[in-house]
Order: structure tokens, then C-alpha cells, then sequence
């Protein structure tokens, strides 16, 4: 749990920085990890909501069914991307720069972690 927390952390934080070089001007930190906090539920609604309106405009257009899942996945990130955007203060453009670097630093960071050798571990009583 402790690992997730500081990644939420240095993501935000990333992000906080690149959000910050992209508006050219200091963001709302508590925006940002609010934006991130807030975000998959944003996505979770603009899914939701986009899937039952078109599950109930297919009952006149069949054909929109081919259409209804990627249209709800865009609508979702787009919403996602909206809240995030508005909670820091700065344009959706940038806040998907700002989130695709974010994204690609972490990954990075997160692949480099799970392929360095982490030292054996010390016996019980030569801890203390």
C-alpha cells in the first residue's frame, strides 16, 4: 500500500512540475493531486453516462452500437482530462502534455525499479 502511495505521490509531483513548465507559472499543487485523485471518477462518469445514452439511441440507430464503446472510453478520458485540467488551472492541451510526460517518466521510473538488484536482507538480530 506504501508502494502506491508514493508512486500517487511522485506522479503528482511530476506532473505538478510539468504543469507548471507548460503554464509558465506555478500551479496549485492541492489542484493537481485533487485532479489526479478526482480524475478516474470523472472517467468512470463520462463512461456511464455516454454508454446509456447511446444503449438508449440505439433503440432507434442499431448501427451506434459499434460505436457506443469507443465513443464512451473517449468521452471518459476527455472528461477525465477536463478535471484535471480545470482543478490545476491550466488549458486541457497542456494538461495532456503535462500527462503524457508524466506518464512516460513514471513508467520509466517504475521499470527501472523492478530491474535493479535490491541487496539481500540483513539477518533479525544484526538489525538492532
Amino acid at each position: 500500500m506504501l508502494d502506491l502511495l508514493l508512486w500517487l505521490l511522485g506522479f503528482s509531483l511530476l506532473l505538478w512540475i510539468f504543469l507548471s513548465l507548460l503554464a509558465s507559472r506555478l500551479v496549485n499543487p492541492l489542484g493537481v493531486l485533487l485532479g489526479v485523485l478526482l480524475a478516474p471518477v470523472a472517467f468512470l462518469i463520462g463512461v456511464f453516462l455516454t454508454g446509456a445514452a447511446l444503449a438508449f439511441l440505439a433503440l432507434s440507430l442499431p448501427w451506434l452500437l459499434l460505436l457506443a464503446v469507443p465513443l464512451a472510453l473517449f468521452v471518459g478520458f476527455f472528461l477525465a482530462l477536463f478535471a484535471l485540467a480545470a482543478l490545476s488551472g491550466t488549458s486541457i492541451g497542456a494538461a495532456f502534455l503535462a500527462l503524457l510526460l508524466a506518464l512516460i517518466i513514471m513508467a520509466l521510473l517504475s521499470a527501472a525499479a523492478w530491474h535493479t538488484p535490491t541487496p539481500p536482507f540483513l539477518p533479525r538480530h544484526l538489525m538492532f
